[in-house]
């Protein structure tokens, strides 16, 4: 029996036809693996040494060589060498080398070389090489090099190199290299370079390098080079330097930061340009950072930090009226920003609101009892690390007495009330006021 590759495809004569029984029964029997064929024709299954024109074949098509044409069995297809043309088979299409056209299999597409053009499959596409055009699975499409085009699949799309043009898996898209262009994955997108583009994932998306576009995922983005335009997370961004913009629904982190961190919490190093805005923002390097001491006549007395940058801090305070009766003692929070006027005066515009508690150890957050202020503070800077303040304060007090337990509200506001009104149980005051204090800087001054 002739052996497999024992010509080449060149020094192979051409015949018009042939017809197969099984392999090497047939009108050529053993020699048909010798000649390449314009047609041929095997009734359960047969073997060529190449076909230039077409195949038809009801169970099996085993070429030992090259196809330019149209290769079609009911079970599968079989090449050593490349492929030019159309194949098509009910469970799977292998060939060793190249492949350039259109291919579908109920099963599976499996080529050793590259490939290029349109291939379909109920299972899998695994191309060993490159991969152009369009690759279509039920379950995966898997490249061992780069991949243009594309690429559809029900759980994963893979490849050992880049891929540019658009990846969609109900699972993961992975790239051993950069992704540019468009990745949708149920689950994942994983990229061991870069990433240009559009990247969605219901769970995460990871980068490898640096990325440019957008990146969107129900939990979190990572880049682990730097990251050029938005990435939005139901939980948390992370990327080393940042231009453009971060928002989550918990966290972001950023080693250098130019553009909007939005998050309950942002980490930064350093912030050059833009600012973190979240309930508490911590930079590094170019943030603020306050301890406030002050007193006021609706808060007698008060400690607060003060952290973030100058464009938007946070504020985190205790604030007591030990002499009042009953006592009363309250945490707020609250944002402002920081205005430079001159060298040494600086405008705090601010905003913030605290529970108040009538009873030091009487912690009960079902009682409305709320004392919000819009602050107007002037600061003078007396060193680098301490400032005077003082400022004009417009008061909120909204309260609820209970009849049932005998709350009332806390009686702190003043007989130069400017406006007061009442819904049911709801009292509602405001009145204006005044603050005083100092300013301790625990950094630099910015």
């Amino acid at each position: 029996m002739p052996c497999l590759n024992a010509n080449t495809q060149a020094e192979k004569p051409l015949k018009s036809y042939q017809v197969s029984l099984v392999p090497f029964i047939g009108t050529d029997g053993s020699e048909s693996i010798d000649y390449r064929y314009e047609r041929s024709f095997n009734l359960l299954g047969g073997i060529t040494g190449g076909i230039e024109g077409y195949e038809l074949g009801g169970f099996l098509n085993i070429t030992n060589g090259e196809v330019y044409g149209l290769q079609l069995s009911g079970f599968a297809n079989i090449v050593s060498d490349e492929i030019y043309g159309l194949q098509g088979a009910g469970f799977i299409n292998v060939n060793a080398g190249d492949f350039t056209g259109l291919r579908g299999a109920g099963f599976m597409n499996v080529n050793g070389g590259e490939f290029s053009g349109l291939q379909g499959a109920g299972f899998m596409n695994i191309s060993g090489g490159e991969a152009e055009g369009f690759s279509g699975a039920g379950f995966a499409n898997i490249s061992g090099g780069e991949y243009l085009g594309f690429a559809g699949a029900g759980f994963a799309n893979i490849s050992g190199s880049d891929i540019t043009g658009f990846t969609g898996a109900g699972f993961a898209n992975i790239s051993g290299g950069t992704h540019q262009g468009f990745a949708g994955a149920g689950f994942a997108n994983i990229s061991g370079g870069g990433s240009q583009g559009f990247s969605g994932a219901g769970f995460g998306n990871l980068s490898g390098g640096e990325v440019t576009g957008f990146q969107g995922a129900g939990f979190g983005n990572m880049a682990q080079g730097s990251m050029t335009g938005l990435q939005l997370a139901g939980f948390m961004n992370i990327s080393r330097d940042l231009q453009g913009a971060q928002i989550a629904g918990f966290i972001n982190m950023a080693r250098r930061v130019e553009g909007l961190q939005l998050g309950v919490i942002n980490l930064a190093d350093t912030v050059t340009q833009g600012t973190p805005i979240g309930f508490l923002s911590i930079v590094r390097r170019g943030g603020l950072r306050q301890l406030e001491i002050a007193a006021s006549d609706a808060a007698h007395m008060a400690v607060a930090f003060r952290i973030g940058t100058p464009t938007f801090y946070n504020i985190f305070s205790y604030n007591v009226r030990p002499f009042s009766s009953p006592y009363i003692q309250a945490f707020g929070y609250g944002i402002g920003s920081r205005f430079m006027l001159s060298e040494d005066i600086v405008f705090h515009p601010e905003i913030h609101s605290m529970q108040l508690q009538q009873d030091f150890f009487d912690w009960d957050e079902d009682k409305i009892d709320i004392l919000s202020e819009i602050r107007l503070n002037f600061a003078y800077r007396l060193s680098d690390q301490v400032e005077w303040f003082a400022g004009a304060v417009l008061y909120h007090h909204l309260y609820k007495d209970d009849p049932d337990t005998g709350f009332t509200g806390s009686d702190i506001a003043p007989g130069r009330k400017i406006y007061e009104d009442s819904w049911g149980s709801l009292e509602s005051i405001f009145w204006p006021g005044f603050r005083t204090g100092i300013y301790v800087n625990m950094g630099n001054w910015y």
